[in-house]
């Protein structure tokens, strides 16, 4: 009896790896939600980063790679680093408006900020 939460490790059938190529597509399809529909949290925080100030930019529904891409246009927006951690933007600096009028320019809803 197969457990089905077990993964595959290796196979040779062609069928089975245009299968787990056909389920990654999907769920990167699914994941992308119109930026219109979104409402994005923009708050700032220092809290357990040892003083340094850092603005967070939350609630995104999308892919992970049109998430780093879009975190790296704001990056460059506001001239500065940053990074992208479960689903969060992570903005250096108290960059609340920059990141919330750019945000607003590629049709998100803000909250916060």
């Amino acid at each position: 009896m197969k457990k089905k939460s077990s993964k595959l490790v290796y196979s040779t059938d062609p069928k089975t790896r245009e299968q787990i190529k056909a389920e990654k597509d999907d769920q990167s399809a699914i994941l992308d939600v119109v930026a219109e529909k979104q409402t994005i949290h923009v708050f700032f925080q220092t809290k357990g980063r040892k003083g340094k100030k850092v603005t967070l930019a939350s609630g995104f529904v999308h892919s992970p790679d049109k998430l780093k891409k879009l975190a790296r246009e704001l990056k460059q927006h506001c001239g500065t680093g940053g990074t992208v951690k479960d689903d969060t933007i992570e903005i250096q600096g108290d960059k609340r408006k920059q990141v919330a009028q750019f945000l607003l320019q590629q049709g998100y809803r803000i909250k916060g900020a």
